[in-house]
């Protein structure tokens, strides 16, 4: 009992369940009496049924003799210990391992040896760790950053291939030496944030300024880690320099192209952009530029690149299916431009802009499209357009009219100057005729009317987009033509009946309601009186947004069916009377016209007329 109480004690002081070295005990006979848990592992021993047995077995037949004269010895020189070199097989029943083993007797109270102590470390773990080390250093020359270790006091300490050729100093040279001539520019709160970071064991990274041995400056990513030793205290530093001059420079390559981009964008007249539909049939914008929210103030860049869907909801109710439909004619392999024009919709209810898609698809390996286009504002361009037709066919009809009234003022023309020249024959035939002079002045007044006539159209035409439209008060502007017509309704006994709110307004060109109505005034005064009826009624109601005037009279009438299609063209005469030039109906329909409205006639003849007048508000 009391020798197995010295064995124990024994092992317990060579750290009895060690998991790197080989505790082993035998009786004097070489007999196991103790193996430790890392024995039986690393040689597949069941310590149960070991006990006992003869512990040269466990060593090839070659070395057993060296091993029993080491055990011989220890025994001869108690207190001593024997060193020596045995291998054993490793359990596989083919590979050996070697070991350096220590022998040493264990004694009892006496001083008589009673077992043997055996201890033993793995020479070929040392091997794998040493072919590990250089393997790792091997490694470390490699790699293309440099790698460097130094002390706390900044001496160098390690120095890699790749440090060498950076920093350009040998290893021979550098170690010993101070880290900090690597170093060009630092930090100071990064150089303080490094070192609490290494002393309390955590890695810290950043950039720096160092230079090479020829005093060359270029900038580096560090990664500074600590080395701890078995205590857990920082000893050292590893550090890994990576020289980024050329991603810094590719860095600002970028940044000029993108701040060089983000200026050609802010010129293009839309927003760029990448579309995708994925197989699984998710569309969204990978990318669009961030222009997409001055088409559409809900849009932008972020809400697109998780869906296209919010696109479709800012366009037009009428037009959405266009674009769906072409989307759907690429899934099915119509890979055509896209060039579509279609509204979205304003921040002002009821209001609509006016955008172009211009892209085109791609198919992608993984069966999904893609499309690179831009989507542009065409208001102006739509505006333009329409501007531009409304010009071309106020010139169509300008062009018409002045072409119809020439022939008129032509056909007036030729008419006045022979009626002219015969009179003339006639009076130098018979001077003292004043007939004739009489006939000649109305021949010259007719004349001197048309050209009258000519003016005014010639003036109209030029005036179109020349005038300045105002709140025409359509009471006052009706009295006042009235006023203006006083002699002829007075003369000719007339009464007008005039039915108009006093609030009542027109926007409009006032020379134009001037016009319009002095036309259907003095009309009613020639032809729209009897003399059993010499009433005018002029009745001017508010309908909605629109104002509706009606100037009827009970005179002559007019003959529809007849001349229904003559009414409002110019030269177009529906009486026989030679006051008329054909141009007062046809001046009245372009003026109500110009101002946004329309005219119409309703009559019968021997019943009288009523001209109806709409203007919208």
């Amino acid at each position: 009992m009391l020798e197995q109480q010295i064995l124990v004690d024994a092992i317990a002081a060579k750290v009895l369940e060690s998991d790197s070295i080989y505790i082993v005990a035998t009786d004097l006979q070489g007999k196991y009496t103790y193996l430790n848990n890392w024995f039986c592992k690393k040689f597949n021993v069941d310590p149960v049924k070991a006990i006992g047995k003869d512990s040269m077995h466990s060593i090839v037949s070659e070395d057993q003799a060296a091993c029993l004269a080491m055990v011989q010895e220890c025994l001869s020189n108690p207190g001593k210990s024997v060193i020596g070199k045995l291998r054993k097989p490793s359990g596989a029943g083919m590979d050996t391992l070697v070991s350096f083993w220590e022998f040493v007797a264990v004694v009892n109270e006496a001083g008589v040896p009673v077992q043997v102590l055996c201890i033993g470390y793995d020479l070929s773990l040392h091997k794998k760790l040493q072919k590990e080390v250089e393997f790792k250093s091997r490694l470390l020359d490699t790699i293309g950053q440099a790698a460097v270790a130094f002390d706390l006091e900044g001496k160098v300490t390690y120095w890699n291939k790749a440090a060498e050729r950076i920093y350009g100093y040998s290893r021979e040279e550098i170690l010993g030496q101070q880290i900090d001539i690597t170093v060009h520019e630092q930090n100071p709160d990064d150089l303080e944030a490094a070192r609490t970071a290494i002393m309390a064991g955590k890695q810290w990274s950043g950039e720096q300024i160092h230079q090479d041995k020829s005093g060359r400056i270029f900038p580096v990513k560090i990664i500074d880690s600590p080395i701890i030793n078995e205590d857990g205290r920082t000893i050292g530093v590893i550090a890994t320099a990576e020289n980024i001059s050329e991603e810094k420079a590719y860095q600002e390559s970028v940044k000029r192209h993108k701040e060089q981009l983000g200026k050609l964008m802010q010129n293009v007249p839309g927003a760029v952009f990448q579309m995708e539909l994925t197989p699984e049939g998710k569309l969204y914008f990978p990318y669009i530029s961030r222009e997409v929210n001055r088409l559409h103030h809900t849009l932008t860049p972020e809400l697109l690149r998780i869906s296209a869907e919010p696109g479709f909801e800012a366009i037009h109710e009428d037009d959405v299916h266009r674009m769906r439909a072409a989307i759907a004619n690429a899934v099915n392999g119509d890979l055509s431009e896209l060039n579509l024009e279609y509204r979205v919709k304003s921040a002002e209810p009821g209001q609509h802009r006016w955008n172009r898609l211009r892209a085109r698809p791609e198919l992608k390996a993984d069966g999904g499209l893609v499309w690179y286009g831009i989507f542009e504002d065409i208001t102006e361009q739509k505006s333009a357009a329409v501007e531009h037709q409304k010009l071309l066919r106020t010139a169509t009809n300008q062009n018409k009219r002045l072409k119809d009234f020439s022939f008129m003022v032509s056909h007036n023309i030729r008419s006045s100057v022979a009626n002219i020249m015969g009179l003339l024959e006639m009076v130098r035939s018979e001077p003292s005729n004043e007939e004739y002079l009489d006939m000649m002045g109305l021949t010259v007044n007719r004349l001197n009317n048309t050209l009258s006539n000519v003016n005014e159209l010639l003036n109209f035409e030029q005036s179109l987009d020349m005038t300045t439209w105002v709140p025409c008060n359509l009471l006052e502007t009706i009295i006042r033509v009235i006023e203006l017509n006083n002699e002829s309704v007075f003369r000719e006994g007339i009464q007008f009946l005039v039915g108009v709110p006093d609030d009542l307004y027109v926007q409009s060109v006032p020379a134009y309601l001037d016009s319009i109505f002095h036309n259907l005034v003095t009309n009613a005064i020639k032809y729209g009186t009897t003399k059993r009826k010499k009433t005018v009624d002029i009745i001017g109601v508010q309908e909605g947004d629109r104002i509706v005037v009606r100037v009827r009279d009970y005179g002559i009438g007019i003959d529809l069916d007849r001349y229904g299609d003559k009414i409002f063209k110019l030269g177009g005469r529906l009486h026989q009377d030679s006051r008329g030039e054909g141009l007062g109906l046809f001046m009245t329909k372009q003026q109500v016209e110009a101002l946004g409205g329309s005219i119409e006639v309703q009559s019968e003849p021997g019943l009288g007329s009523t001209f109806i007048l709409t203007f919208v508000q």
